[in-house]
């Protein structure tokens, strides 16, 4: 049988490899917040979305030119590896909200996954707790 000692430096180990996996869950969170808000202003400025208004263009790296839009209806989505499809505002919205599902299956995944750890973490607590008191004891 294992030293009470032993036993503690399992539980640590345990205990942080879990806290690790938890930290890695929050960013993970973190980034789909983002990809969520990221869509939602996206759908919004989709919505508003009108021939002949001024508008912003984004070059890259933080570089704008304005520019008149001249045809909303035909809209270049990428799909992936560079991909482009032509959509209209209403099938983009689609895909967007379809994304927005996604997402939230994912984030209701990480939601489980961080219960689980958090309810291996008490586990953790209360072993090492119970160890402890056998320990006084035998003292």
């Amino acid at each position: 049988m294992a030293s009470v000692e032993e036993q503690f430096e399992q539980l640590a180990a345990e205990a942080s490899y879990h806290q690790h996996y938890a930290h890695e869950i929050e960013n993970q969170m973190r980034a789909i917040a983002q990809v969520e808000a990221e869509i939602n202003k996206t759908i919004e400025a989709l919505k508003s979305l009108k021939e002949n208004n001024l508008s912003l263009f984004n070059l890259g790296s933080g570089i704008f030119v304005k520019g008149e839009l001249k045809q909303t209806n035909k809209l270049l989505m990428n799909v992936g590896a560079n991909v482009f499809v032509e959509s209209s505002i209403e099938d983009t919205i689609s895909f967007l909200e379809n994304k927005k599902k996604e997402l939230e299956g994912a984030k209701n995944d990480l939601i489980k996954s961080m219960e689980a750890i958090s309810n291996r973490l008490k586990e953790i607590d209360i072993e090492a707790r119970r160890i402890m008191k056998e320990q006084q004891v035998k003292e």
